[in-house]
């Protein structure tokens, strides 16, 4: 099975793309740097950007609202800009025309391996909402009929990944390792969500969710034993994402709000027993993925949900100051994906405009080196 890449050439198409901005044009006229528009003139909205672990290649998703159809797109990347010409990508569907054609396909959750003979994963939805897991190089998906495999979290240091799948019930995780699966939790009365690896790649985050709420636990993928770090009851915490050195863990959480839609962002020791603390107030849960950490790991990227300030990025942190909104000239801002760049703290993420447009646009990719 082999990754079909589709080059665009065609401009105009219907629900496709009409012009790709492969050199960064300026969100604002003039001022201090502002964020650079990069990928542009989707028929849709740009979502969940993702950069390569080398640094040359991002993946995004495209969401067709009136369609229901989400594509997951490639491209070069070099510097500040995209490289070359942009790739959709769509697994080999010879013999499963019917489940994998056209119509309400969404190809999403695209997540980049670190080592190995894979380079990354990602998930595929058929008609009938089944979700099935593609890897590259590899001769077959990890496919149950009638239940979701998804939400692919790799190893750092190797060349697997853990998975959430509903084959035994509500949900529960698995390794993917060479082809073999190996149940990593059993829990019949809830379902785990949204796992992700620390940096050492011994522990997994992951979201227990229940007739309580979603709670934070923490799996030790040796021992196979889990813990739980945050138990809201009545409330639901997600989105659980490692502090580059292990010792925190990030996540949302709807506790204490005055609609379960809204979410503030909190952190907590990786280790039971610590004091768990909100250091957002409200804040916007992203398309898919987490709040972005800081390479030094003294605040995290999140959106500020402000929509009269356009809802701005802002960096909390985590001892709970005052949040520092960046300047990036966008609007509805989404997504933020961060990584250091030759010493420069590089952010990627997805707005629907800048500030001073007169129309509002489909959401597209930003780039915005953050001062310090």
């Amino acid at each position: 099975m082999k990754t079909t890449a589709i080059a665009t050439v065609a401009l105009g198409l219907a629900g496709g793309i009409t012009l790709f901005a492969m050199q960064p044009t300026p969100a604002t006229a003039q001022g201090t740097l502002k964020a650079m528009s990069v990928v542009a003139s989707h028929e849709g909205n740009v979502l969940y950007p993702q950069l390569s672990p080398d640094g040359t290649q991002i993946a995004y998703e495209v969401n067709y609202p009136a369609e229901k159809r989400t594509e997951l797109w490639m491209v070069g990347w070099s510097g500040r800009s995209t490289s070359g010409s942009p790739v959709q990508l769509v697994p080999e569907t010879v013999g499963k025309s019917s489940r994998y054609g056209a119509g309400k396909r969404i190809v999403h959750e695209f997540a980049w391996a670190h080592k190995g003979d894979h380079s990354y994963a990602y998930t595929i939805s058929d008609a009938s909402g089944s979700q099935d897991i593609y890897i590259d190089n590899w001769s077959q998906m990890i496919s149950t009929p009638g239940s979701a495999n998804k939400n692919a979290t790799w190893d750092p240091n190797g060349s697997r990944f853990v998975f959430s799948s509903g084959r035994s019930g509500n949900g529960d995780l698995y390794m993917w390792d060479a082809g073999q699966e190996l149940q990593l939790t059993f829990d019949e009365a809830n379902g785990e969500l949204y796992p992700r690896f620390d940096n050492s790649g011994n522990k997994v985050a992951f979201v227990r969710a229940g007739k309580s709420g979603s709670h934070i636990y923490v799996l030790d993928v040796n021992m196979f034993s889990a813990v739980p770090l945050v138990q809201f009851d009545g409330a639901d915490s997600t989105r659980p994402v490692f502090s580059p050195d292990g010792s925190k863990i990030a996540f949302f959480s709807n506790r204490g709000n005055s609609s379960v839609l809204d979410f503030s962002l909190w952190v907590t020791p990786s280790q039971p027993g610590g004091n768990t603390s909100k250091i957002g107030k409200l804040v916007k849960l992203p398309s898919k993925g987490g709040a972005a950490w800081t390479p030094d790991g003294k605040g995290l990227v999140a959106v500020k949900n402000d929509a009269d300030a356009g809802d701005p990025l802002c960096i909390f942190p985590i001892d709970g100051g005052t949040p520092n909104c960046l300047a990036t000239g966008t609007r509805n801002n989404r997504d933020p994906y961060l990584r250091v760049v030759d010493g420069t703290w590089r952010l990627i993420y997805t707005a629907q405009d800048a500030a001073g447009d007169s129309e509002k646009t489909w959401l597209k990719m930003y780039v915005y080196d953050i001062p310090r």
